[in-house]
Order: C-alpha cells, then structure tokens, then sequence
C-alpha cells in the first residue's frame, strides 16, 4: 500500500502540468528535534525542481568549424623562419652578413610585415656592375688560410720545337723520357746493359757429346753374335761430321736376319738389339695374329742421320746423329703386303693387336721405345734406340 501511494506521487507531475507545488517554508532553527544550522529538505520537491531546470537549462552550442576555419591563424615567430643567404655581390670572396631578424613584437596578434627579398645584382639586370673575377678556390676545413686562384697547369712543348729545346737547355740535368735515345747511355743495348756484360753473362753452349767409343772386345763380340745370327752386314770408314754426329765403327745391314732386309748403317749394338727383337718377339707375335705369314723386311723411316732430337733447331743430339737409333715405318710381309706404323690404341683387329705386342716387347730389347701416337713427332714410325741410361733405367711410350 506504501509503495503504491509513492507511485502515484511520483505521477502527479504529470497528471497537474507539471506544475511546481509552492515551496514549503524553511522551518527555523528553534523548531522542535531539527538542531540549529540544518535545513530541512523535500525530497520530493527537490526532484521535481531538478527535473524542471533541466529541462529549461538552454544547452551550449559548440563552436562552429567556420569560424575556427575563417580565424586568422598567429604568425610563428621570426626567429624560427630561415632567411635566404643572399647571392655574393660586386666583389669575390666578400660575404654578405645576413640581416639580423627584427625583435620579436610584444603582441602576438600582431603579424610582422614580409620583409622584401634582397636584390642580387645580375649581369644582364645590371649592366654597370663589374665583370665576374676569376674562380676562387676555397681550402676546405682551414679558416685561416686565405683564399687563392686556381692554379692551371701548363701545357708541355711539343718535342722537336723550338719551344722544347729551349726548355732542355735550359734544364741540361733533366731526366730525358723512357724509351728514347738520350734515356739510354752510349753503347748500351735495348735492355740497357753494356755489350760485353750481355757476352758474359750468356752461358757458352755445351760443348757436342763425343763420338761413342768403341771397346775392340766388346765389338769383336758384338760381331760375332750378329753374324751368328745370320745377318749381311759389312764394317765401313768411321763417320765423323762434328758437333757429336758420327759413328766410330759403323757397319752398313744389308739384312739383320736371313731373309729380313733392312739396308740401314747403324752401330753393331743397335743391329743386334733389332735382330733379337725380330727373332724373338715380333714374328712369334705374327705366327700368331697372321698364321702363315713372314716377315721379310723392314721400311726403314729414319736411320742415320746428323740432327737434333725431333728435327728441332735447339735441343740435345738425336740418338740418330749417334748410329744408336731406327725407326720402323712398316714391316714387309711375304706376301707382298706392308703393315703400315700407326696409332693403334683402339684398334679391335688382329693388326692393332699385333702392332701393340711389337711394340711392347720392343722394350724388352731396347732402351727407348716411342710408339705411334705417343707425341706429335711419332705419329707414322716406331722409334727405337740403345742410349745407355743410369742403372739401366728404359723409356717405353
């Protein structure tokens, strides 16, 4: 029942207008249970008028954008706004102190005045000024020291006139320039040493190996084996055509085993070593690749011969030069057909396989053996020789 007599109070606003019940008189202080100093206050009234002067509170507009916009902003200050360095004037090296800015003006709303830019004199505006100096070059990071005009070296007289050998005798003691004739002392070659230092220190060539001598024993029994073997051969005048090319005993081979021609002047030893090495390994070797078939011959491709190795305008001495060399060309079969030297390290047939068994056992005889194929100087021969080597050591290619 309370609560609802308090509803309907607080309604009755509404249902009179609104209207504002008269204030209640303040009861003074003397009034009976309210101490001195306190104010006794409706509750309901006090809402009812709180409620009545918001609504008739008028509402605050707030500042329109236009005139923010439209308001005349303030100046920055003159001491925050660079000011142009102005351009050097009439005299070079002279710098233009910048004007000093004005004193601030006390009032703020106040805006400055925009100072005019300072006037430069130009050559085309300003016809009396004087013609530009010549460009002055500034020393970087020294203040002290005073500017001074750029320094422009000068030419160098063409050589051959007038201008540079007045300039040479001027200076006697000049180094002349590399690469001509007064740089060079007399008498001295291109690499400016004296003729006779060149001489000296040039080594002088070797002298040439000397003929190979001949022990009598053991050419009485290099003779003998050889006829034993059945070759045709006949001793002839010793050769002697200097710088080491020579034989001190040669014979001249007609056939170095019966049947097998060869005609070939040679050293005994090297007769005997090519007379095994056909008995003994390569016409086993043919019996085996061509049964039937017999060797006959040889196409001799070098024999003796006065020259240095590979033909070559310097070097050592051909074994050639010495009688102790032969080089097989192609061997001469009973038949009439030749067996022609010549690389044959991926030769499948029964010729490559019988060229690479000659050649191999070649080494067994020999000292040095260069098959066809092994360099650029033995590509269509068989090279074969008896140099006398350390220890026996052979080389076999």
């Amino acid at each position: 029942m309370q609560h609802s007599w308090i509803a309907i109070l607080a309604g009755l606003p509404l249902i009179v207008g609104a209207g504002v019940p008269p204030e209640r008189p303040i009861p003074q202080a003397q009034h009976s249970g309210v101490p001195a100093g306190v104010v006794e206050v409706n509750f309901l009234t006090r809402i009812l008028q709180d409620g009545g002067s918001r609504d008739r509170a008028p509402r605050r507009r707030a500042p329109s954008r236009q005139q923010g916009r439209g308001a005349i902003p303030q100046p920055p200050a003159l001491a925050d706004v660079p000011l142009p360095i102005p351009k050097p004037g009439g005299e070079v090296g002279k710098t233009t102190e910048a004007p000093q800015p004005a004193e601030r003006p006390a009032d703020k709303s106040v805006v400055p005045e925009a100072q005019p830019p300072v006037a430069q004199n130009r050559p085309s505006e300003n016809p009396q000024s004087p013609p530009p100096s010549p460009p002055v070059v500034e020393q970087p990071g020294t203040a002290t020291e005073p500017a001074h005009e750029a320094e422009v070296p000068t030419p160098l007289p063409k050589p051959g006139t007038a201008a540079a050998d007045a300039q040479t005798a001027d200076k006697p003691n000049q180094v002349a320039t590399p690469g001509t004739d007064a740089a060079k002392p007399e008498g001295t070659t291109e690499d400016g040493k004296q003729p006779d230092e060149q001489k000296a220190e040039a080594p002088p060539p070797p002298p040439p190996p000397p003929l190979v001598k001949e022990e009598p024993e053991e050419l009485k029994a290099c003779l003998a084996e050889l006829s034993s073997l059945g070759a045709k051969f006949e001793p002839t005048d010793p050769i002697d055509e200097g710088n080491g090319c020579g034989i001190e005993s040669p014979i001249d081979v007609a056939a170095v085993l019966p049947g097998v021609e060869v005609g070939a002047t040679m050293r005994c030893k090297t007769a005997v070593s090519l007379a095994h090495w056909l008995k003994d390994t390569v016409q086993p070797a043919l019996d085996i690749a061509m049964p039937g078939r017999r060797i006959t011959g040889l196409v001799p491709g070098s024999t003796y011969a006065c020259r240095l190795r590979n033909s070559a305008s310097t070097g050592k001495i051909s074994e050639h030069a010495r009688g102790n060399a032969f080089d097989v060309a192609a061997f001469k079969l009973d038949n009439g057909e030749k067996l022609e030297m010549k690389p044959r390290a991926e030769d499948s047939t029964m010729e490559g396989a019988f060229q690479r068994t000659a050649t191999a056992g070649a080494c067994l005889h020999f000292t040095t053996v260069l098959s066809p194929g092994s360099d650029a100087a033995h590509q269509n021969h068989l090279h074969l020789d008896v140099l006398e080597r350390k220890d026996g050591y052979r080389y076999c290619r």
